[in-house]
């Protein structure tokens, strides 16, 4: 298959580091087939492109929930992004007891300021992942392993010259140090490597299909500047759970669906001096030395439920129509020690779902409505006055504290369509969202889309 998605998204539902609108153009297609006699192959191309408005205090691509050693400024302004990602599947057929695959996934990004300072994230990214599976009976036992390597790298430039700007370079929570023009001398780069493992199980017989997981990934996380300055290390650890399950019946299919997700993370800050050495020659090199280690002192815990269940109804073996019920909650707890501070919010999520095919299945009519309630949304910061405080982790608060209803509606209209004799199912679909908070916020969606299932 292949599609375009154009998309608007805009609203007062936001925090400050997010921006207030965005627009986005998608492109995506995806193939399967089988290669020769004993394999499988999988391929996708996924770009996306768009443009954020009204953001600032964040030139990184992964601003929450992550490592706290970011950078940026107080000016608000616009920022262009763009992606490409691929993914590469190959599987074998049974061998004997065993099936073996691996997958690739390979990205690279973009992210600009269009207002000084004006910097560029850089993003190189891939991630290896071959398998094994073992297979007696309806019994399916499988074990992968995995390499992922994320490099984000940063780069500065002015319109202008030097314009009387502060920069800021934050360290978690309302930590952060601002040097004016610090644009000029700035640059970072983000390196991480993250390995991790996968056990799964699945069963089928003419009923049941089942699949379950449980994973595990340790990361560390370099953060480099100018002479390799380091503001510190970052290091993650996530354990998952997953269970997919359906369920056969005369006309009806039951989805079941469950997902368990605990991330710990800690980063240690370092206090660095710059020494220089000036060898035999007269060449002078300059490092930086690390002097003081604080060990973990930005903490971020993180816990995360999603429960699914679908029944979807079926004639003649297709989908003809389905209703849904869904369950989703988060904990997140950031904390910064010492001086103690900490952010803490959680929320739970109910949703309902529903579509139907009219017209032989041509129009399908899609919806989702869901109730957002808050849990914690708790701020405590030794310094209130800070410069993200009052900025930043304060202004974000109505963000957590809300308790909001979101709709999504969608219309998709199929049609097989022949073009120099050859036919194929085309579809276009048009989409909105809208939410709403009890604090007064809103946000809107609205998107149209084309594609072809070939």
């Amino acid at each position: 298959m292949a599609f375009f998605n154009l998309q608007h998204h805009s609203g007062t539902y936001h925090r400050v580091q997010e921006g207030n609108q965005q627009n986005q153009l998608r492109f995506f297609t995806e193939r399967y087939q089988k290669i020769g006699k004993y394999l499988y192959g999988y391929g996708s191309f996924d770009f996306d492109m768009g443009r954020i408005k009204e953001r600032a205090w964040s030139d990184v691509m992964r601003t929450y929930n992550s490592n706290p050693f970011i950078s940026g400024s107080g000016i608000f302004g616009k920022y262009d992004f763009q992606d490409f990602a691929l993914r590469a599947k190959i599987g074998s057929v049974r061998l004997g007891h065993f099936n073996y695959g691996a997958e690739l996934y390979y990205k690279v990004g973009d992210l600009s300021r269009l207002r000084d300072p004006r910097s560029r994230q850089r993003l190189a990214e891939y991630r290896l992942t071959p398998s094994v599976i073992y297979t007696t009976g309806r019994h399916h036992i499988g074990l992968s392993a995995s390499y992922h390597r994320y490099k984000e790298k940063n780069s500065m430039t002015t319109a202008a010259t030097n314009p009387d700007i502060y920069y800021y370079e934050m360290s978690g929570l309302e930590n952060a140090v601002g040097t004016y023009r610090g644009y000029n001398s700035y640059g970072r780069e983000y390196v991480n490597h993250e390995f991790g493992m996968e056990l799964s199980y699945a069963f089928k017989n003419e009923t049941l299909s089942s699949v379950n997981a449980v994973s595990y990934k340790n990361g560390t996380e370099y953060a480099y500047g100018t002479h390799k300055k380091e503001p510190g290390t970052y290091y993650t650890r996530h354990y998952g759970f997953t269970t997919r399950n359906r369920i056969q019946r005369p006309r009806l299919i039951h989805s079941i669906d469950l997902m368990l997700n605990y991330e710990e993370a800690y980063a240690d800050q370092y206090n660095q001096e710059e020494q220089s050495t000036t060898d035999e020659v007269g060449n002078t090199t300059q490092r930086w030395v690390t002097t003081l280690t604080f060990p973990k002192r930005y903490q971020l815990k993180k816990f995360d439920i999603s429960a699914h269940y679908r029944l979807s109804f079926t004639a003649q073996q297709t989908v003809k129509g389905y209703v849904g019920l869904s369950y989703d909650f988060q904990s997140v707890s950031n904390k910064h020690i010492p001086p103690t501070s900490q952010l803490k919010y959680s929320a739970s999520q109910i949703g309902l779902e529903g579509g139907y095919a009219l017209f032989a299945g041509h129009l399908w009519i899609t919806a989702n409505a869901n109730l957002h309630v808050r849990g914690t949304a708790d701020l405590s910061l030794h310094n209130n006055q800070a410069v993200m405080a009052t900025n930043v982790l304060i202004p974000d608060m109505p963000y957590y504290e809300a308790n909001y209803f979101h709709g999504h509606l969608q219309f998709t209209y199929q049609m097989p369509i022949t073009i120099k004799r050859q036919t194929n199912n085309w579809y276009a679909s048009i989409y909105g969202d809208y939410l709403h908070t009890n604090n007064s916020l809103n946000g809107k969606t609205a998107g149209v889309s084309v594609g072809i299932y070939y």
